[in-house]
């Protein structure tokens, strides 16, 4: 079992800077370098605006980075006063001036360096063998779980359900799936609305100034009109979440297609996902591996342009989900507009490399392995990591991965997995807490945003 973000220090992200362009420069902006320990990237948001005396809203970022990490990243500061803080979980340092606000094309790529601990020998052979092959036939570049946040926390693909005709039970599982992960105030709000479910009288009053409180009341007085009442009742930040975990989702699988079609059975493998099992090639013929570095499979939405098989891959995908391709293209509220964005099908990590094994600090009997790789903007480190892991051979005992409180099982060699499950974190799994404040909301969403 091999263990990912044990720790905080074990995952470290830090963005390069797009110094070509036209930011840097004199201008009303302040540019800050910001590393934060265990902090969202909103929460760090809130208290740097806070020591600048300005609100969230001019504080601007280029994407977000993980939680459960040391993580270091640009935002710009309209106005307000110079910052410096040195503090356990966040840190912030002026840069300069920029000429405008910082916009997601402003990162130039991320750097991480990883610690995977809790190695066998043969974990460490894994890494050592797959390495070559990523190096030489890069990986697909699907979306990882931080993008599938509604999955991890029972809610689902609401825009799936949305599509279906299923605005009901679209909200009500937004608002009542409960979550293996969730505060547990946030847990029995949540059950409380579930049983209350439907009598909206009682709700209005059991939600007053809670998460829902607004919808609740549109329900209230028109107790039918459940599209209304996702006009109203859910903010736009909270609706193009949802948008873009069911748009990762459809990429993954047209994707999916995509790789399965041209590796032989032999050469293929599979990484595990809450967003199922994802196959990926080992080794390809370079002749192949050529042609793919310059394919392109857009995301779905207004705008993309499709090949003949990314057109195909997509009408596959869309069968099997049981939605309309054309009406998925048609919604047209706030956040739930969706618009094609290239995406590159395969990924190729820059200067990855591994440090020698070391004997690790946490599980004596055991090691550790320190892996540094650069990856372009959107791409996910967690999914490399998974792809360095990879069993090479069929295993009797498909292996498990923790990263940070969440266990993922390896699917077999036909892309099963035989036990799949949330499992509670053993005792010393966790990431370490630092103090720090932690914004909270009487049963508010989960922090599903997508990442970089």
């Amino acid at each position: 079992m091999v263990r990912l973000k044990r720790q905080l220090s074990d995952f470290r992200v830090s963005e390069v800077l797009n110094e070509s362009g036209d930011l840097l420069g004199p201008g009303p902006w302040s540019l800050y370098r910001v590393t934060k320990r265990g902090l969202t990237t909103p929460e760090a948001v809130g208290l740097l605006a806070e020591a600048a005396g300005v609100p969230a809203s001019a504080v601007e970022y280029a994407g977000l980075k993980d939680k459960d990490a040391v993580t270091s990243q640009f935002m710009t500061v309209l106005g307000g006063r110079r910052v410096k803080l040195r503090e356990d979980a966040l840190s912030v340092e002026w840069q300069g001036t920029a000429t405008r606000a910082l916009q997601s094309g402003d990162n130039l790529r991320n750097s991480f360096e990883l610690v995977l601990r809790d190695l066998s020998g043969d974990d460490m052979r894994r890494v050592r063998v797959n390495l070559l092959q990523v190096r030489n036939g890069g990986l697909p570049a699907y979306f990882d779980d931080q993008r599938f946040g509604s999955l991890r926390h029972g809610q689902g693909f609401i825009v799936r359900k949305l599509l279906r005709g299923d605005v009901e039970g679209a909200l009500r599982d937004l608002f009542t799936a409960p979550s293996p992960y969730g505060d547990a105030g946030v847990e029995r709000y949540k059950a409380e609305v579930a049983r209350r479910w439907g009598n909206w009288d009682a709700l209005v009053r059991y939600a007053r100034g809670g998460r829902g409180a607004s919808l609740f009341e549109y329900l209230h007085e028109h107790p039918d009109d459940f599209i209304g009442a996702f006009r109203r009742g859910i903010s736009t930040s909270e609706r193009t979440i949802h948008l873009f975990a069911y748009q990762s989702h459809l990429w993954n699988h047209a994707a999916a297609l995509w790789i399965r079609g041209v590796t032989p059975p032999e050469q293929l493998g599979w990484l595990p996902s809450d967003d199922g099992a994802l196959p990926v090639h080992r080794v390809l013929d370079a002749g192949v591996t050529a042609a793919l570095r310059s394919v392109h499979l857009p995301l779905f939405g207004r705008g993309m342009q499709l090949s003949d098989d990314a057109r195909r891959y997509y009408e596959s995908v869309f069968r099997a989900e049981g939605v309309d391709p054309e009406r998925f293209l048609a919604l047209d509220v706030p956040g739930f507009r969706p618009q094609g964005e290239d995406r590159p099908l395969l990924c190729f990590p820059e200067h990855a490399r591994a440090a020698p094994a070391e004997r690790d600090d946490i599980y004596k009997e055991r090691h550790k392995m320190r892996l540094r790789f650069h990856l372009p903007r959107g791409q996910y480190a967690t999914l490399v990591a998974k792809r360095l892991l990879l069993p090479t051979e069929r295993a009797a005992r498909p292996p498990k991965l923790w990263i940070s409180r969440h266990c993922q099982t390896y699917p077999d060699a036909e892309g099963q997995t035989p036990w799949q499950a949330v499992l509670p974190a053993p005792r010393d799994a966790g990431s370490p807490r630092p103090p720090a404040p932690r914004p909270k909301s009487r049963g508010g969403p989960q922090d599903t945003r997508p990442h970089d």
